[in-house]
């Protein structure tokens, strides 16, 4: 199946790619020919890996709002160059699930894994196309709810005392819970009536809602802004389902990246971009969205990587719980990757405490240790006004692509602990004497003085020691 993307670009009313020559001549590249692994390394060469000025908000990519994704071009192009039609594509860590839609935008199989129960929902909807009888249900739906938004105000009070304890939840009054409650309703109902698509659908139209209602204020005319959500989400998938007639498969599942449900040597490209350390806390950015939809964000922030809110007397700790968790998340990458395959990691550079974190020379060290060979790391600069919606992680403004290639099994388990440890520790001990011998590497903020400095190397060894107890997975 070949699908014709600059037909998809114009239905969803984004900008026509031969507008932007380098834009055409990008994919003119990556669409060429088939490509032998080696060719298709070359051609990494070849690219502009900045896209600048290239569209990226296009089809169900505008779905939901989302921080810290990458752009579409990176996974599309290792899809392109790497993988032949209906072969699979993994992302362990997916996200919003861009990796996702590109393979299925291109006749490729996917599996999509994320902790987040509200990333593998967004994923999921993404990635499903919807008939157009089941369309004219919801819309008939959607008319009845309008009749009922202003006249119910149950549990009202029940709902103000369950907000989270934060200045935004002043913005849930009881005319904007009444409305949100209504659309809740409505949505239950669908599910019950058995179109369970259609209730996936309508709850991220719902957490999309929610997230402009957190972004932006008070005043907004929550259920209008779900109804033309609902109605730009149906006509995206619409114009989608004329042009993709034979999906592919596609598979999400909310879990684990560090205890992979999947079989051992059964995937064809990995291609992910994992949290950042120390950058952002998903649980706090997606806490008013998971609170409506009924998730437990909790339970999510206690098991997150690399979250912002661990270790906050000791940011050292942080770094080695993360390079466990990295490091175990990599052992599953290759044992369901099949032999020669490549698995591709995004990852921007972090701060703690001053100092530079570069986490993709640690994936690059790690692979070497469990059965992947470095290929190459591609630096690219970001732009920062279009990829975050964080502050925080809007300091970030380059990132890395890691390009590694299974050789061999590791032989290793993820829940080894002894086997994380002493991995994690040797990075540590390294990273230990880096910044012994240049203090204060992060340009981020301001210049620290040397006695500051010098409390980072306690700190350091404190979390060196704590490592065989900071490493373990969460019960």
């Amino acid at each position: 199946m070949k699908i014709d993307r600059k037909m998809l670009f114009k239905n969803s009313n984004q900008l026509i790619l031969e507008s932007f020559s380098n834009e055409q001549n990008y994919l003119d590249l990556i669409n060429k020919k088939k490509y032998s692994s080696d060719e298709a390394l070359e051609i990494l060469e070849n690219i502009d890996w900045d896209f600048k000025s290239f569209s990226t908000q296009y089809l169900t990519h505008t779905f939901h709002p989302y921080p810290a994704r990458f752009i579409p071009q990176i996974p599309l192009t290792f899809i392109k160059l790497f993988t032949k039609e209906r072969e699979i594509v993994l992302d362990p860590m997916c996200g919003c699930g861009t990796t996702l839609v590109e393979a299925f935008l291109n006749d490729r199989n996917s599996i999509g894994n994320d902790l987040n129960p509200l990333a593998a929902l967004i994923a999921k909807v993404k990635t499903t196309l919807i008939k157009k009888d089941e369309f004219k249900y919801l819309n008939e739906k959607l008319i009845k709810m309008k009749k009922y938004l202003d006249l119910d105000y149950r549990n009202i009070d029940r709902t103000i005392n369950g907000l989270p304890n934060r200045k935004v939840s002043k913005i849930f009054n009881k005319t904007i819970i009444s409305k949100l409650e209504i659309i809740r309703e409505t949505l239950i109902e669908i599910k019950e009536e058995g179109y369970y698509d259609l209730f996936d659908l309508g709850r991220i139209a719902l957490s999309s809602t929610i997230w402009s209602l957190v972004e932006n204020g008070n005043g907004i005319n929550v259920d209008e802004l779900f109804v033309k959500k609902i109605k730009s989400m149906q006509q995206i998938l619409s114009q989608m389902s004329k042009v993709i007639k034979d999906p592919p498969d596609v598979k999400v599942i909310c879990g684990d990246a560090r205890n992979l449900s999947i079989e051992n040597n059964s995937i064809d490209l990995i291609i992910t971009s994992p949290p950042y350390v120390n950058a952002l806390d998903y649980y706090r950015v997606h806490m008013y969205n998971m609170l409506w939809l009924g998730m437990d964000f909790d339970l999510f922030r206690k098991h997150e990587i690399g979250g912002h809110s661990h270790f906050i007397n000791n940011r050292f700790r942080l770094l080695s719980e993360y390079l466990g968790d990295m490091l175990r998340s990599m052992i599953e990458m290759n044992r369901v990757l099949k032999r020669d395959k490549f698995c591709v990691i995004v990852v921007g550079n972090s701060s703690l405490e001053y100092e530079l974190i570069e986490s993709h020379k640690f994936f690059t060290e790690m692979a070497k240790k469990i059965g992947f060979i470095p290929i190459k790391t591609i630096f690219r600069n970001i732009d920062k006004t279009r990829k975050y919606t964080s502050a925080d992680i809007g300091k970030i403004d380059e990132e890395y692509i890691v390009v590694m290639q299974k050789k061999e099994e590791t032989h290793i388990f993820a829940n080894d602990d002894n086997f994380v440890s002493q991995i994690v520790k040797e990075l540590m001990l390294h990273f230990k004497e880096q910044i012994k011998n240049n203090p204060g590497t992060s340009t981020r903020g301001k210049k620290p003085s040397n006695e500051r400095l010098l409390k980072n190397i306690d700190k350091i060894s404190e979390a060196i020691e704590k490592i065989p107890e900071d490493i373990r997975i969460k019960e």
